[in-house]
């Protein structure tokens, strides 16, 4: 085994000494990867503190919890102006996500399909037929429409921005 010289020694012996405050230092400049992963993890949380809250109080699965709410915010999507769903999508973490577990629905199949051919009295109620098709497709009674509409309401009224319920309400009015 070789030995080490007293200069190498004391290299290693400093190096050992300084790396925390170095790596410290990096931290406050460039963000701490753990303080990143805390901030996913939290927005993670809340988004399936949402989808957990309508899976236990449901009794719906995981991709039936997130499809659901995701075609409720497809609605209020349609029914409000930019800005307005954006404040709303701010207010639930992961709201992308779910908007991204939508079924996809055929334009000519269901309820949608035919208030689509309706002409303008059928648009106006196209948006809830969309909802109850797609909670169809999904396995899911139409009959939880409403108690999911109020879980995300309870939601957004402990979590959500100032003026939030009402933006959710305003952009699901169709439904209720």
């Amino acid at each position: 085994m070789m030995k080490l010289s007293p200069a190498v020694s004391l290299l290693i012996a400093m190096f050992a000494v300084t790396s925390p405050a170095q790596a410290s230092w990096l931290d406050s400049v460039f963000g701490s990867d753990e303080k990143k992963v805390e901030q996913v993890d939290t927005a993670a949380t809340q988004s399936t503190d949402l989808v957990g809250n309508v899976m236990s109080q449901l009794g719906l699965s995981q991709e039936q919890a997130e499809g659901g709410l995701g075609t409720l915010l497809s609605l209020a999507q349609s029914n409000l102006g930019g800005s307005d769903f954006s404040q709303l999508s701010n207010s639930i973490p992961g709201a992308d996500a779910l908007l991204a577990a939508v079924p996809e629905l055929s334009s000519d199949s269901g309820m949608s399909g035919l208030l689509s051919q309706a002409g303008d009295l059928g648009q106006s109620f196209e948006g809830a037929a969309m909802v109850y098709d797609a909670f169809e497709q999904l396995g899911i009674k139409k009959e939880y429409v409403a108690p999911m509409v109020d879980i995300a309401k309870s939601y957004l009224e402990t979590n959500g921005s100032e003026g939030t319920v009402d933006l959710l309400m305003k952009g699901v009015n169709s439904l209720l």
